[in-house]
């Protein structure tokens, strides 16, 4: 069974790098186009990750933070109510226009 698996992970790669390609070839110029699209008719494809890209594990607590913030954000603003978003709204367009009108 996990052959299967790995199979149909094996298929979805292949039709999104396949996809990736098609999107490159059909709408960026040759010459603009990443280094991996002009070599893709060789039937190799590099895959690697650059240095430096991983973050410390300090960052990626940092980065657990920061998404634990936003998701409790996101939350919140879920559950506002009609009223408290409409009072919300109006108070970000009065700001926008005291800001538009000061310059």
């Amino acid at each position: 069974m996990s052959t299967q698996g790995s199979s149909s992970g094996a298929q979805r790669a292949r039709e999104s790098f396949a996809s990736i390609l098609s999107y490159y070839q059909n709408h960026v110029p040759s010459e603009e186009a990443p280094e991996f699209v002009k070599r893709a008719s060789s039937g190799e494809i590099q895959i690697g990750v650059a240095k430096g890209t991983v973050p410390s594990a300090e960052q990626g607590e940092e980065l657990k933070k920061a998404l634990k913030q936003a998701m409790e954000t996101q939350d919140a603003l879920t559950n506002l109510s009609a009223v408290e978003k409409e009072i919300m709204s109006q108070a970000a367009n009065a700001s926008l226009r005291k800001r538009s009108g000061a310059k």
